[in-house]
């Protein structure tokens, strides 16, 4: 089953940044969430530079992973999912850059620290937790933020010295909540936001207050 907010095509776009590499090549497995509208998103907003240490957690097929390693980063990419894992893995050999992945619930299995941390997690809202890899790469709990909150309650502490979050959260999936859990400990900024039929999507980013100048 695939989110509704997952496959309905962007009406408007407020700020574009990073383009896509067109020569990244992707496949996917029937249990990994394919490439789309929200993850192009993120694509566009995510910065990073050559030599930087780079970890997109939630992988999926690997996308942002592989466009990050062909930039010059160095990547690790993270999912609760094993195949999502091995999906990541055949495309960053299938594109011929490195990428280090591996199983993580969140940062359960991460060590070190990222100049950028990016996220697409799952925000749709669902009254029960499912135990298929598809659904639960876009089920976030029963207002949608549950993923969300637990990760930016991790995420700082692996963060570099002037590291960043980039993260994609929704209008129906408990935007107002995360933002509310993030107050104590980030600074953030909406990149760019995303009309659709029933819902806005936006990117955001995060950075902590204990590392402003």
């Amino acid at each position: 089953m695939r989110s509704p907010s997952k496959t309905l095509r962007l009406t408007q776009v407020l700020r574009r940044a990073v383009k896509l590499d067109r020569s990244i090549d992707i496949d996917a497995l029937p249990e990994v969430y394919n490439p789309s509208d929200d993850s192009y998103l993120l694509l566009r907003n995510v910065e990073v530079s050559p030599g930087q240490a780079f970890l997109e957690m939630g992988s999926g097929s690997g996308l942002l992973s592989v466009h990050a390693a062909k930039l010059g980063a160095s990547v690790t990419a993270v999912d609760i999912s094993p195949e999502a894992v091995e999906c990541t893995r055949r495309n960053a050999n299938k594109n011929g850059v490195r990428v280090t992945a591996r199983v993580s619930d969140l940062f359960e299995n991460v060590t070190g620290y990222f100049d950028a941390i990016a996220f697409n997690p799952p925000y749709l809202p669902s009254e029960t937790r499912s135990t298929s890899w598809i659904e639960m790469s876009w089920s976030g709990g029963e207002e949608g933020s549950e993923t969300a909150v637990a990760f930016l309650g991790q995420a700082w502490q692996h963060l570099a010295p002037g590291g960043r979050i980039y993260l994609v959260l929704s209008s129906i999936g408990g935007l107002m909540s995360v933002l509310k859990a993030a107050k104590e400990k980030y600074e953030c900024e909406m990149l760019e936001e995303v009309h659709q039929f029933f819902e806005s999507v936006y990117a955001y980013k995060f950075w902590p207050r204990h590392f402003q100048d």
